[in-house]
């Protein structure tokens, strides 16, 4: 009797540890499981946070030309801008002195009225240039071109040349080419009143 109560006993202890051995698999097969979720959930992220910073280089790589390009399109005329609150008389003035400090010598400023076209009478590198100045917002047209044309014919100069703080409209390039006449838009002045160090400064405001 006292033998069969041993071997009960004693498949009664195998039995528990063979179910807590398997308890313990359990718990340990749903920790390792656990786990890797965890893993896998901070990699997903990781490689999501990766692709975020990575499409947002990438777009930043590709608005950078056009951001650029306004910038300078924008900037490039930036200088020549602050021409247009001069008047017309100021502004021719104000470029003959620009002109001056930019290698150009006997300037003469016209008459305002009969000019024939031509405002500033200047010389450098040995040639005479007629200049017609258009100190407006907005595109010069080819009527500004034919009027220097004519008025360097006129004057008998060498070079005709119209100068504004913007840009020129096509039709005013494409007869310009024709003719050979200098077109000296926002981007040259900007140039040349850099050169100079001088500031617009409109009579009100000086």
């Amino acid at each position: 009797m006292a033998k069969r109560k041993k071997k009960r006993s004693l498949a009664g202890a195998a039995a528990d540890a063979l179910l807590t051995l398997i308890d313990a698999l359990c718990e340990g097969v749903s920790s390792l499981f656990a786990l890797i979720g965890r893993g896998l959930l901070s990699l997903l992220r990781l490689i999501g946070q990766g692709l975020l910073a990575l499409l947002r280089l990438l777009a930043r790589a590709l608005a950078f030309p056009f951001v650029r390009l306004l910038r300078l399109r924008g900037g490039k005329h930036r200088r020549a801008a602050q021409c247009l609150r001069l008047t017309g008389v100021e502004f021719e003035a104000y470029l003959a002195q620009v002109l001056q400090d930019n290698g150009f010598r006997e300037i003469e400023l016209t008459r305002a009225s009969g000019d024939q076209g031509v405002d500033i009478l200047a010389t450098r590198n040995g040639k005479r240039y007629a200049i017609q100045c258009k100190n407006y917002e907005g595109t010069v047209g080819n009527f500004a071109v034919q009027e220097a044309y004519a008025g360097a014919q006129f004057y008998g100069c060498d070079e005709a040349a119209v100068v504004c703080p913007g840009e020129f409209t096509r039709a005013a390039r494409e007869l310009a080419a024709s003719t050979g006449v200098h077109l000296w838009d926002g981007a040259w002045l900007s140039r040349m009143m850099k050169r100079s160090g001088r500031r617009p400064r409109h009579r009100e405001s000086a």
